[in-house]
């Protein structure tokens, strides 16, 4: 059961991987950046954050005898992260399967292509503010 386990998340940590290799999202964030030459250091991060995560998800650690504030900063910073990876991914697979042009000649959008993107980003921010905080149990 246990070579089972391991090797299913094996293949699942590996098919991640290779999925945001392929859809090229360090190289991308890269260029934008103009830190191309900080990409090892940057794929040695995204690999360090998938291995501890899943440690945290295997092992929890109990926060109970930090300060009251910490375990609330610590979970906010990591929303904060993990909310720009989620971006950055949807925004990369977008990309990838050329989304944005498809949508743009399909509603005949001309002017305005800014403006456009930057809706979508206002809208997932709002709708993801209201899945948290209004609709949370």
């Amino acid at each position: 059961m246990i070579w089972t386990a391991l090797a299913a998340g094996f293949a699942t940590a590996g098919g991640f991987v290779a999925f945001i290799s392929l859809i090229g999202i360090v190289p991308r964030l890269a260029a934008i950046t103009k830190t191309a030459d900080h990409i090892p250091l940057y794929e040695t991060c995204l690999a360090l954050g998938l291995i501890t995560m899943n440690l945290l998800s295997l092992y929890p650690v109990d926060l109970t005898w930090f300060p009251r504030i910490l375990p609330g900063l610590l979970l906010n910073t990591g929303g904060f992260f993990t909310g720009i990876f989620v971006g950055c991914l949807a925004g990369a697979l977008a990309e990838v399967i050329n989304i944005i042009p498809i949508l743009s000649r399909r509603i005949q959008l001309r002017k305005g292509f800014p403006y456009f993107i930057m809706a979508a980003a206002f809208g997932k921010c709002i709708g993801s503010f209201v899945q948290f905080y209004l609709f949370r149990e």
